[in-house]
């Protein structure tokens, strides 16, 4: 079976290379019999991913493949267009910026920009923590419908709760703190999770107008009163750059893009 796929898979690759591939051609290059190559061939016209050109009897990739490979394309390019513009925010700032979703209601981070100064915040990618205390997760749970929001809510009511973590703050408190971040546009957490830390965070919206994920830029709390309105002018040009970015290109979700980056990261 193993054996199968692999060859499927070298089919694939072979007529994605070469574009116009003959039955006995393709024998030849995977060393298979020229049944199998028909059987392997086959596999892929019936699949959607290859295609016959009836007057030459050869075979090529399928629209559906080039439109895989498109999007394929497009995540990559979005996710590095996503981060040189959150390595711009975070030069121009100095301080560490962060990217993140919503994951099983925790925030979930999955792309980051270190700061070039002293006591900055490094929140590791990969690492979660509750949307009810964070920045980042007010904005998130902000965006969502009505209902969204009070499954979060109820899911959260419904957490054992961290004795060495901040307490959450109550039901009604954590509704005002949503609306209030719906409404401004953006959360902070001043010192709310990590006394010595304070953030500003905002989303950023894809194709579907519906909120991806946020950024944040985080500093200590010591500094950052003084540089608390720039930060919201940076973040806000940033945001906007790269929700206009998803939704050109049509991205619905952030986490299949940096999937890969932060299992690795994890």
């Amino acid at each position: 079976m193993l054996s199968s796929a692999a060859n499927a898979l070298r089919s694939l690759e072979y007529l994605a290379e070469e574009g116009d591939v003959g039955v006995s051609e393709l024998a030849r290059h995977l060393g298979v019999t020229g049944g199998t190559s028909y059987r392997l061939i086959q596999t892929l016209v019936e699949t959607g991913f290859a295609e016959k050109n009836e007057s030459t009897r050869r075979y090529g990739p399928s629209t559906r493949l080039v439109i895989m490979a498109e999007q394929v394309r497009r995540r990559v390019d979005i996710g590095a267009t996503i981060h040189d513009e959150l390595v711009k925010l975070a030069a121009e700032v100095r301080e560490t910026v962060n990217l993140a979703v919503l994951d099983d209601n925790k925030v979930l981070y999955i792309d980051k920009v270190l700061s070039d100064r002293p006591f900055g915040f490094n929140a590791r990618i990969g690492s979660r923590l509750p949307v009810h205390l964070t920045a980042l997760g007010r904005v998130l749970v902000a965006g969502m419908n009505s209902q969204e929001q009070e499954d979060v809510i109820r899911a959260i009511r419904h957490e054992t709760v961290d004795p060495d973590s901040p307490r959450p703050p109550s039901v009604t408190t954590l509704r005002q703190l949503l609306r209030q971040a719906r409404e401004q546009g953006f959360a902070l957490d001043l010192g709310e999770y990590l006394p010595d830390i304070s953030c500003v965070a905002m989303e950023v919206r894809g194709a579907n107008d519906r909120v991806l994920g946020a950024i944040s830029v985080t500093a200590p709390t010591s500094r950052f009163p003084l540089i608390q309105d720039r930060l919201l002018d940076s973040i806000r040009k940033t945001a906007g750059i790269i929700s206009l970015a998803l939704h050109e290109l049509g991205i619905v979700d952030l986490r299949s893009i940096y999937h890969g980056y932060v299992s690795a990261e994890t």
